[in-house]
């Protein structure tokens, strides 16, 4: 992971043979896995004690990623509630936006329900 400032984080993700779909694409369930996983890691460099779920997560997906490409991903904190943060993750390949993400975790505490932050 390579952190950056103002409460983001920037993380690469390369595609692989085995990454891709039938279409030679990158499939999107890998892709949704590195978003949620990047926006998981900058929330436990910000919140190192508290644990945290997705809660929600609206992921658009605008252009292909193939074999060989190198998925920068950018995350950044958009909001933070009593319990809940939410995380943009832009995914860009070469300069150009591949996929875009707003999600929304929640806090969990010892005793499993909604905990503040």
């Amino acid at each position: 992971m390579i952190k950056s400032y103002d409460q983001g984080l920037r993380n690469c993700f390369l595609v692989r043979s085995e990454h891709l779909n039938h279409e030679g694409h990158l499939f999107g369930g890998h892709l949704m896995a590195e978003i949620d996983t990047t926006a998981y890691c900058l929330l436990r460099q910000e919140y190192e004690d508290k644990t945290f779920v997705t809660r929600a997560g609206e992921i658009s997906f605008d252009h292909p990623a193939r074999l060989g490409d190198v998925v920068l991903f950018e995350a950044r904190i958009l909001n933070v509630g009593t319990t809940s943060v939410q995380v943009e993750v832009v995914g860009i390949v070469d300069g150009i936006p591949i996929c875009s993400a707003c999600m929304t975790y929640v806090n969990i505490g010892p005793d499993g329900k909604k905990a503040p932050i």
